[in-house]
C-alpha cells in the first residue's frame, strides 16, 4: 500500500435509508453550545520581558572586598516568574494604547482579533519594545516588554474545514494551533468565576460533607470544531476543597468510617493506631500547602511521620519532644500529642495541629470511605448535571468578558440539542442456540431455560484461604464452595467436583509451594490435573495478588480465581457468585453466549477481530506495556492474547508484524481457514500520534500478513477508541430511562463529530451513578468500504459479547481484553523487567539483511537498538483467556 493511502482518513460517508435496518430517532442534549468567530484572522505575538537592571542588581550584593573590582558582566535576565510577568504587561496596556488589544496567556504569547501589529513603527511593524519601570515592596527595577508578531491564522480557513472543504486533518499544525489560541483565549476568558485553588468554581453550588472537605465543581471549557460549526464544550469535575482549620482537624475527619459518616460524627470514633496514619491521610497532605508558627511564609507538606509528636525529638540541640519545644518557644498547647507530626519540604517537623490551612486547597490523593463518600454526593442525575453545565454557560456569557470580546468570540447561551438514532439490540444465543431474553437494551440473564452456550467441565481444583481459620472460618469457606458451586451449575457451568479440598496457607508464605501442593491435592482427589485453584485473599493486597498471578500463570501453570475474604464470608451473593462462575467457565476454555450470524453485520466472511492498547503508567522504569488480543473464532467470542514491554514510552506498537502473525496462525489453528477480513479496534490515541499509529500498525499488519503467505492481503478496517474525552449526552425526558440516562444502543454521529474523519459516538450501556459516557470512534481506515450504519450496529453488538457480565460493556469485548492486559497484566505476571525474553523479530529477507548491513557501515556512532520483551506465560495457559 502506498504511503498517501496509508495516511488518508475516510470522510464521513453518506447515509443510506434502509427500512429493513430497525432503528429509531430522537434528540439528545449535549453540554456543547455553538460558538462564532466575528473577526477574520487571529494573530499570535510572541511576549518576552527582560530585567534590565539585572546585572546592575546583581552588583549591588558583592562585598566590599569585590567592590574594589569592577563588577562582572552578567547577561540580561529574561523573567520567568508568573507573576511578574502578568503584573509588567499589564501595567504595559494600561500606559500603551498598542497593547490594548492582545490578550495575554501569563506566558509567552499574546492573542488578538485585530491586526495591531501594522500599527506599529519598530522592525516594519513586527515588534513593538517598551521600557515599563516596576516596582514593588521588595524591589524596584525596569522592564523592557518586547512583544513581535509571530503568525495569524485565517478563520475562513477553519470554517471551511468544519464543511469538509479542504484537505486539512484534525492532526495538521494548522488546525492544531488554532485550536489552541481558540483554547488558551476561552480559559482566560472564564476566569468570571471564583478562582479556588486555581480551578474555576462557583462557590454558590458547594455541596457540604462532613469528612473535612466541601465539594465544589471545576468548570472546564474548550472548543471543538465540529462538522459545519465550532462549538464550545463545557464539562464540570466534582472535586474535594478542604473545609478544615489545621491538619489535625482535617486528618481526623479524613479518618471516619463509614459508620461515622454515616452518623454525621464530628471526628474518627475509632481509635487509629499513629503508625497507620502515614499510610492513611500521609498520601492525601502531601504537598498542601500550611502556615506555622514562626513564619509568614507557605510551607509544603512533604509527609506524615510514623510516631506521634509526644515521641518525636525535637530539634537538634533542644533536649525535649515535638509536643514541649513548641511550648517551650511559641507558647502553643498541643492538645493531641499522640497525633504525629508533618514533615516539611525542608524536613522541618510540626505537629499537625499547628499546620495552618490559611485558605481552601484541593486534596489530590484520595482515598479511603471519604472518597466513596465524595463519589456517592457527586453522583448527581444527569438532568442535574446538564442544569449545572447550563449555569455555568450562562455565568460566562454574561460575564461578556474582555478577552472573549477581544478575539471575538460569541457564545451562544443554550446548550445544543441534536438528532441521534438507537440501535436495536442483536439477538445473543446461549445453550442450544436458544436466544437469551435482553431487557431495556442491555440486561439479561441465565435461568434453567437459557443457559451459557458452551459450558467446560470442572472436575480438578481446590481452594487456598490465604488466612487464619480465625479470620476465615471453615465452616464459612464450606458455605461459600457450596453457594458458588450451586450458582455455577444454575448458570449452566459442568461442575462435577462439589467438594474440593480446602487448604489454609499464610500470606507471607511460600506461593510456588502452597499452590503446588493445591495442585496435587486436587489431582489426589479427582485423578486428574489440576484445572483451576480458588485463592480466598484477607485484603486487597496488590503485592499478594501479584504475586499469586505470576506463580500461577508463569510457573506452576494453573488458572487461579481470586476472592477476598469478605465477599466469601457474606451471604448469598447471586450477582457476584455469577461473575465468579462466568469467570471459571471462560478460564477453562467455554463461552458464555455468541452473537446470532445476522447480527454479525461486516463479518459475514472469515474475520479476525483485533484490540490493542498500550499502558504507560508502569512501575519498572516507566515502561510502557502493549496488550494485543485477537479472535480465535468465527463468532468472536474466544480470544487469545499477547503483552509486550517496550523499554521505551512508544504509544505505538514495535514488531507488531511479528505478533500479528503469531494472531493469524492461532486463528488458522483453531479454524482451519485464514481471515479474509481484519477488524482492528485500537485503543487510546489522541490526535497527535494518530498518523504515526496509524501509518506504522496498518504497514506492520500488511507486512504480518505476508510473512504467511506471500501476496496474501486481507482487508482491514481500523477503527481507534477513546473514552478520555468531556462530551456528555442526556436524551429528553419522554425518552430517558429511569435515570434520565440515554438507552443503549444510542448513536450521535452529526455535529460534534470530526468534519474530516469519519467518526461518531456510541452508548452501548446506560450507566447505574452519573451520566453515561459514549466511546468516540474514529474509523481511520477501511479497505472493506462498509455501509456506515453496518459498522456502528457491529460496534455495538460487539458490546454484548463480554462474557463475565450479564449486561453490554461500554465498548467492544475485545478492547475490554486488551486493557485488562495492559493495565493489570503487568501485576499478573508481576515479573522483573531485566529477567525477561527477548523477543525475536521474524527473519529478514536476504535483500534486508544486506540493507541493514550498509546502513550499519554508514553508521559513525554505533546505535543501541531498544529491547522489546514478551511477558511470559506458562505452556499450560498459553491460548487460553487467562487475563479474564
Amino acid at each position: 500500500m502506498d504511503a498517501d493511502d496509508i495516511l488518508s482518513y475516510p470522510g464521513q460517508p453518506e447515509e443510506k435509508e434502509d427500512p429493513q435496518k430497525s432503528t429509531s430517532q430522537t434528540q439528545v442534549l449535549t453540554n456543547y453550545s455553538k460558538l462564532t468567530l466575528k473577526v477574520k484572522h487571529i494573530h499570535v505575538y510572541r511576549v518576552e520581558i527582560i530585567n534590565l537592571d539585572a546585572s546592575t542588581s546583581t552588583a549591588m550584593h558583592t562585598t566590599d572586598q569585590e567592590s574594589d573590582h569592577s563588577p562582572p558582566i552578567i547577561p540580561i535576565r529574561e523573567v520567568q516568574e508568573q507573576p511578574i510577568r502578568c503584573a509588567v504587561f499589564q501595567k504595559a496596556q494600561q500606559s500603551s494604547p498598542e497593547l490594548q488589544k492582545l490578550v495575554f496567556d501569563e506566558k509567552n504569547y499574546a492573542y488578538s482579533g485585530k491586526n495591531t501589529h501594522k500599527k506599529w513603527k519598530d522592525l516594519d511593524g513586527q515588534q513593538y519594545i517598551l521600557d515599563i519601570p516596576y516596582s514593588t515592596n521588595d524591589f524596584a527595577c525596569t522592564f523592557q516588554l518586547s512583544v513581535k508578531h509571530q503568525r495569524s491564522y485565517d478563520v475562513d480557513t477553519l470554517e471551511k474545514y468544519c464543511r469538509g472543504e479542504t484537505d486539512l486533518k484534525a492532526n495538521s499544525g494548522y488546525i492544531q494551533g488554532m485550536m489552541f489560541a481558540l483554547d488558551t483565549v476561552l480559559r482566560l476568558g472564564a476566569r468570571v468565576f471564583t478562582d479556588v485553588d486555581g480551578r474555576n468554581m462557583d462557590p454558590a453550588m458547594k455541596i457540604n460533607t462532613v469528612c473535612g472537605f466541601d465539594i465544589l465543581w471545576a468548570y472546564r471549557f474548550t472548543t471543538k470544531a465540529g462538522r459545519n460549526a465550532l462549538y464550545v464544550n463545557v464539562s464540570a469535575k466534582s472535586v474535594p476543597i478542604t473545609n478544615q482549620p489545621n491538619l489535625l482537624l482535617l486528618s481526623k475527619a479524613l479518618l471516619k468510617t463509614k459508620r461515622d459518616i454515616a452518623d454525621e460524627v464530628q471526628s474518627a470514633s475509632s481509635a487509629v493506631p499513629v503508625s497507620a496514619w502515614a499510610s492513611k491521610v500521609g498520601p492525601i497532605l502531601v504537598d498542601l500547602a500550611v502556615q506555622i508558627p514562626g513564619s509568614s511564609d507557605e510551607h509544603r507538606v512533604k509527609a506524615v511521620t510514623t510516631r506521634s509528636a509526644q515521641e518525636q525529638a525535637g530539634p537538634e540541640g533542644d533536649d525535649c519532644s515535638i509536643v514541649q519545644h513548641y511550648k517551650r518557644r511559641f507558647g502553643l498547647h498541643t492538645t493531641d500529642p499522640q497525633a504525629p507530626c508533618a514533615q516539611l519540604a525542608d524536613d522541618t517537623l510540626v505537629p499537625l495541629e499547628h499546620c495552618v490551612l490559611s485558605r481552601p486547597q484541593y486534596l489530590r490523593l484520595f482515598r479511603g470511605p471519604a472518597h466513596d463518600h465524595l463519589m456517592l454526593r457527586s453522583a448527581i442525575k444527569p438532568a442535574a448535571r446538564m442544569a449545572l453545565l447550563q449555569h455555568a454557560i450562562d455565568m460566562l456569557v454574561k460575564a461578556e468578558s474582555r478577552e472573549l470580546a477581544t478575539i471575538g468570540m460569541q457564545i451562544n447561551q443554550k446548550l445544543e440539542t441534536l438528532p441521534a438514532q438507537v440501535l436495536s439490540p442483536p439477538k445473543i444465543l446461549g445453550k442450544d442456540r436458544k436466544p437469551l431474553e435482553i431487557q431495556k437494551h442491555q440486561y439479561w440473564s441465565y435461568t434453567a431455560d437459557s443457559k451459557i452456550e458452551n459450558s467446560k467441565q470442572l472436575v480438578s481444583w481446590a481452594v487456598v484461604v490465604f488466612a487464619s481459620k480465625e479470620i476465615v472460618p471453615l465452616n464459612q469457606i464450606s458455605t461459600f464452595i457450596s453457594q458458588l458451586v450451586k450458582t455455577s451449575q444454575d448458570t449452566g457451568l459442568d461442575v462435577r467436583n462439589t467438594q474440593p479440598p480446602i487448604q489454609y496457607a499464610a500470606a507471607t508464605s511460600d506461593i510456588k509451594h502452597t499452590l503446588e501442593d493445591a495442585c496435587n491435592a486436587a489431582s489426589k482427589q479427582a485423578k486428574a490435573s489440576a484445572q483451576l485453584i480458588v485463592c480466598v485473599l484477607p485484603s486487597s493486597s496488590s503485592a499478594l495478588y501479584g504475586e499469586i498471578k505470576r506463580v500461577a500463570l508463569t510457573v506452576v501453570g494453573v488458572q487461579t480465581q481470586c476472592v477476598r475474604s469478605h465477599n466469601a464470608r457474606g451471604a448469598n451473593r447471586t450477582k457476584l457468585l455469577s461473575m465468579i462462575a462466568l469467570k471459571i467457565n471462560i478460564k477453562l476454555g467455554g463461552t458464555s453466549l455468541s452473537l446470532s450470524p445476522k447480527d454479525r453485520p461486516c463479518m459475514d466472511i472469515p474475520t479476525m477481530v483485533v484490540s490493542a492498547d498500550v499502558s504507560h503508567n508502569t512501575e519498572t522504569r516507566n515502561m510502557s506495556v502493549a496488550a494485543i488480543v485477537s479472535s480465535v473464532d468465527l463468532q468472536a467470542s474466544r480470544f487469545q492474547g499477547t503483552v509486550m514491554q517496550h523499554p521505551q514510552r512508544l504509544e505505538y506498537i514495535e514488531n507488531y508484524d511479528a505478533i500479528i502473525r503469531q494472531c493469524l496462525r492461532a486463528f488458522y489453528a483453531a479454524t482451519r481457514q485464514k481471515p479474509q477480513r481484519i477488524m482492528y479496534y485500537r485503543d487510546g490515541v489522541n490526535d497527535s500520534q494518530m498518523d504515526t499509529v496509524k501509518r506504522l500498525e496498518l504497514q506492520a499488519i500488511y507486512k504480518g500478513c505476508s510473512l504467511i503467505e506471500p501476496g496474501y492481503r486481507p482487508k482491514v478496517t481500523m477503527v481507534i477508541a477513546r473514552k478520555r474525552h468531556s462530551t456528555r449526552f442526556v436524551l429528553q425526558q419522554q425518552n430517558a430511562d429511569e435515570m434520565q440516562n440515554c438507552v443503549a444502543g444510542t448513536v450521535i454521529k452529526d455535529a460534534i463529530t470530526s468534519p474530516s474523519i469519519y467518526s461518531f459516538f456510541a452508548a452501548s450501556h446506560s450507566s447505574i451513578h452519573g451520566v453515561t459516557k459514549a466511546p468516540y470512534y474514529l474509523v481511520m481506515h477501511d479497505d472493506s468500504n462498509f455501509d456506515p450504519q453496518e459498522l456502528r450496529q457491529l460496534t455495538y453488538n460487539l458490546s454484548f459479547t463480554y462474557p463475565i457480565s450479564m449486561r453490554t460493556a461500554t465498548m467492544p469485548a475485545s478492547l475490554y481484553y486488551a486493557h485488562r492486559l495492559s493495565g493489570a497484566g503487568r501485576l499478573q505476571l508481576n515479573h522483573p523487567f531485566n529477567e525477561l525474553p527477548r523477543f525475536q523479530s521474524p527473519e529478514k529477507t536476504a535483500e534486508e539483511k544486506e540493507k541493514a548491513s550498509s546502513k550499519n557501515k554508514k553508521k559513525k556512532k554505533k546505535q543501541v537498538e531498544p529491547e522489546l520483551h514478551l511477558v511470559p506465560v506458562h505452556k499450560n495457559i498459553e491460548g487460553t483467556m487467562y487475563f479474564m
